[in-house]
């Protein structure tokens, strides 16, 4: 009887595991099985019931000079301890030290933007000031890591204060997501002294900042002001505070109507520019920003900028807008169409994909350099007209993850640009009838399928190097995406992905959390496709094996010949010059079978059969066709 029992108990805990999210299958590191045990983590992919994450709310004043390049600040830090931990020490992160001479980096910058780094002029901690010299037993400066050695321990619950005066010389040159775009125009972020992210997972994250990985930051509040000089306009995270003290009144008039406009209002024209009077004529104007329960601020000025802006109502039953504006250089031929562009981007983020309205007051595409994301901040260069509108959604749909969704992009990177590639690529495709990732990432993924240096999705981020990186990160996680909605369907994938989203924005998913809530919500275990896709070596090879002829039926013979399952589309060619298509998700191989047999009535005569999909990572396309002599 007992021994009936004791078996009870463990088939009723195993389908419990199963029909919570667990995924027995899958290897689970120590320090996630230590957040599960102390249940900060769940099994069913939701918070857990002792979860928490710390926070901080920054007060900054910002001076910028731009005839000489100085970044100089003033940061008053409210920090918040919500873990169960007594912190003695607090790691800050300088990311401009990434310019430092004889800090490692990731690839090679101009010799003339080598510096000094961060100049510490002054910390306090509670008041108190802290010992700052060569010798302080209170702070460690190495990389782009500031460790602070608090003089008294920060106690679980509770908060304290931290100050910080500083200063850098911005880069000039470089092309690094930040510095100087050209004569008297500057993008500025990851510029302020920022507190690391301490976690449940690994403590503090004082990962350091080499220039291909990205970032991983807390969600704080930011009251920022920042000084320039006359002429210079502003644009940054958050809501402008004080347009009326630092806009003459015609361009405060266009900015109003540009904040309720469902039009593109110019804001800034070229007629303008010549005129320069466009901010109040003081010889420094304060430009004041405020962002709540974000992960970043950045901010970017030029004196000869265009400004276009509209709104969109981006949540229907709130009436909710969104401002969305690009500022960009007269010559930049492709800018004038970004503010429509990453307008109608943002409509269908917030209603097909993901399908959550803009989690965000205000959206900015600047015209800088390269491509990268901040909150309500995208840095872009000038690009042709086909490229624009993949560059513009990518970096907005970052919006997504990793702002509303705090992941850790240092460490799974997949978990953002995965989906932001994805969400470029269904945004493009679905809009412009540009296949972005097929056409540039994928082909560049092609020669290493498979090879040695193919690796695992789950492989730590910020130990990988170019192009691994970007095959995780980019292709192959966005692949994944799309099987699954594929696999799932429209219905259960958007239930589960929005179920995902409501758990954990605001907050620092983990892949774990991501697996177990999709396999949570859509009541199946999920790990026969995760399995092999994010913890396996392997690759995805589907052929034709064979083609006959049995009785009035085509056998088709599809064979799975890498371990990697995927879903495919059949183009079958007739003789009489018609064509059908087959589409078969991955659920093909559920089973763990190797090969899938199509039966096609042979009303028609197959001359020819070709293998193909949206975003194919195929490994050998000398298989996908199959022709009848």
């Amino acid at each position: 009887m007992k021994f009936k029992i004791s078996l009870l108990t463990v088939l009723v805990l195993f389908i419990s595991n199963i029909s919570s999210g667990q995924n027995p299958g899958l290897y689970i590191p120590r320090n996630v099985q230590k957040a599960l045990n102390n249940r900060t983590r769940s099994l069913d992919g939701r918070p857990g019931i002792n979860y928490w994450q710390n926070g901080a709310n920054y007060n900054i004043d910002i001076e910028f000079d731009p005839k000489v390049r100085l970044v100089k600040g003033k940061e008053r830090i409210i920090y918040f301890n919500n873990s169960p931990d007594t912190l003695n020490e607090i790691t800050v992160h300088l990311f401009p030290n990434f310019f430092k001479k004889g800090n490692p980096r990731d690839f090679a910058i101009n010799y003339e933007d080598e510096s000094d780094g961060v100049v510490i002029e002054k910390i306090s901690y509670n008041g108190t000031k802290m010992d700052i010299g060569l010798n302080s037993k209170f702070i460690e400066n190495r990389g782009t890591n500031l460790k602070l050695k608090l003089t008294s321990p920060l106690l679980p619950k509770s908060n304290t204060e931290i100050a910080i005066d500083w200063n850098y010389i911005l880069n000039k040159g470089s092309d690094v997501r930040t510095g100087t775009i050209d004569s008297s125009t500057f993008f500025i972020a990851y510029f302020f002294p920022h507190i690391a992210v301490y976690d449940d997972i690994d403590g503090w994250n004082d990962f350091q900042y080499t220039g291909g990985i990205e970032f991983y930051n807390d969600f704080a509040n930011f009251d920022v002001s920042i000084t320039v000089p006359k002429d210079y306009i502003v644009r940054a995270t958050g809501v402008l505070q004080n347009p009326e003290e630092v806009l003459a009144d015609k361009y405060i008039r266009r900015y109003r109507s540009a904040l309720i406009s469902d039009s593109i209002v110019q804001i800034i024209d070229s007629k303008d520019i010549v005129q320069k009077d466009i901010t109040i004529s003081n010889t420094k104007n304060i430009w004041k920003f405020k962002a709540a329960n974000v992960t970043d601020f950045a901010f970017a000025l030029s004196d000869h900028y265009l400004w276009d802006g509209s709104s969109l109502i981006v949540d229907k039953e709130t009436g909710r807008r969104v401002f969305i504006d690009a500022a960009y250089n007269k010559e930049s031929k492709d800018f004038y169409k970004v503010a429509k562009t990453a307008r109608e981007e943002i409509e269908y983020m917030s209603n097909v994909l993901p399908g959550v309205p803009f989690p965000y007051p205000s959206e900015t595409v600047y015209n800088g350099s390269g491509g990268m994301e901040y909150p309500m901040m995208v840095n872009d260069s000038s690009v042709p007209d086909s490229s624009m509108v993949g560059l513009t959604s990518h970096e907005i749909s970052h919006s997504y993850f990793p702002f509303y969704m705090g992941t850790n992009e240092s460490k799974y990177a997949w978990m953002d640009e995965g989906w932001a590639a994805y969400i470029d690529f269904m945004t493009t495709s679905t809009l412009y009838s540009i296949e972005v990732i097929k056409n540039s990432r994928v082909k560049a993924y092609k020669n290493a399928i498979g090879n040695d240096i193919d690796l695992p999705i789950i492989a730590i981020s910020k130990y990988l190097k170019s192009p691994v990186y970007r095959y995780n990160a980019y292709i192959k996680a966005a692949y994944f995406y799309n099987m699954l909605k594929e696999y799932l369907g429209d219905n259960l994938f958007f239930k589960a992905l929005h179920e995902y989203m409501n758990r954990w924005n605001g907050k620092h998913p983990i892949p774990y959390d991501f697996f177990n809530s999709m396999s949570n919500a859509t009541k199946e275990d999920l790990t026969w496709l995760i399995k092999p896709w994010f913890f396996e070596y392997g690759y995805l090879d589907l052929a034709i094996k064979d083609i006959t002829l049995i009785a009035n039926n085509y056998n088709i013979v599809i064979e799975k010949k890498g371990n990697y399952p995927g879903g495919f589309k059949l183009k079958l060619t007739y003789s009489d010059g018609t064509n059908e298509v087959i589409s078969k998700n991955v659920s093909v191989w559920k089973e763990e079978n190797n090969r899938y047999i199509i039966e096609n009535p042979a009303g028609k005569k197959i001359i020819k059969a070709i293998l193909f999909d949206k975003i194919w990572l195929d490994a050998d396309s000398s298989n996908d066709e199959f022709i009848i002599r």
